[in-house]
């Protein structure tokens, strides 16, 4: 992923955040899910997950967000952006439904595109809703409404000044999201969280869990034959897991790319009746922690 800190080597001390550039962000997931495509299974659904990153890459490009008002309570810094949501989100949502109809659309894909074209404000704002609950009723929507929202957040997201984000016990320090999956960077073996919506990364030391922090009874799965440097880290504690992409394997590895890639990972690791903790605007998979 593509964020504005400098490479860490090793010895390093590692900054708490990352924030992400939305310049090259998406332009970066739309190649990396190009790539995760060859060879897939669902190589015609990344292909399409890949348009709509196309899509947020012209929509942050494009579509201009407003300043972004201090908050002074301690919350993350976006929260008012989400709770009160400015129409440039509804704008970015246009550009990102162009871009999906650059290709052909499965038959339930194609009825929610022109169902959101159709829709008032109002219920693109219930929809919105919907998909930040993590539970929208409208799965074939969802992943149009949730590709909007994070190209809106990380554009606000990449305005802040790192040192001036304070750290949360649990959850994106900069929006208040639950992370999508963990990223280990190759040569400084530092890990840190991904956050599903604005796209930032904290850090986390990697001997605990991402979910309950517990130290000790972590355990790793991954599907043989399945992409390179992702697995499903599993706690013993809170009987949760996150994904883990090590970039040391993964090269161009991408935290939305790679968990899209390997939902099959998902049905085996709930088959063990172990919750998911991360989230995926744009492909919901598995009972959530």
């Amino acid at each position: 992923m593509s964020h504005t800190a400098l490479p860490i080597t090793p010895g390093d001390a590692p900054p708490p955040l990352r924030l992400p550039e939305p310049g090259v962000l998406f332009r970066a997931r739309a190649e990396r899910l190009e790539a995760l495509a060859q060879d897939h299974a669902a190589s015609e659904w990344l292909r399409f997950l890949a348009r709509l990153a196309r899509g947020q890459d012209r929509a942050v490009r494009d579509v201009r967000v407003p300043a972004l008002a201090p908050r002074h309570d301690g919350g993350p810094p976006l929260a008012s952006a989400l709770a009160s949501r400015d129409p440039s989100w509804r704008a970015m949502l246009r550009v990102v439904l162009a871009a999906a109809r650059d290709g052909a659309l499965p038959t339930e894909a194609s009825a929610a595109v022109a169902r959101l074209e159709g829709a008032a404000p109002d219920v693109l704002e219930a929809l919105a809703d919907d998909v930040l609950g993590g539970a929208p009723a409208d799965l074939a929507a969802a992943p149009f409404v949730g590709a909007a929202i994070q190209a809106y957040l990380a554009c606000f997201a990449a305005g802040l000044d790192p040192a001036a984000v304070e750290p949360r016990a649990g959850g994106c320090p900069v929006c208040g999201g639950a992370p999508v999956a963990s990223v280990v960077l190759g040569e400084a073996r530092v890990r840190y969280l991904a956050c599903g919506l604005c796209g930032a990364e904290w850090h986390l030391p990697r001997v605990q869990c991402p979910v309950c922090r517990e130290a000790g009874g972590l355990s790793y799965l991954s599907v043989e034959g399945g992409p390179p440097g992702v697995t499903a880290e599993t706690c013993k504690h809170c009987r949760a897991y996150l994904k883990v992409i090590d970039l040391a394997e993964a090269h161009g590895g991408d935290a939305v790319a790679d968990d899209a890639a390997t939902l099959v990972l998902d049905l085996l690791v709930g088959e063990r009746g172990i919750l998911r903790a991360g989230v995926n605007p744009l492909a919901p998979a598995g009972e959530r922690a």
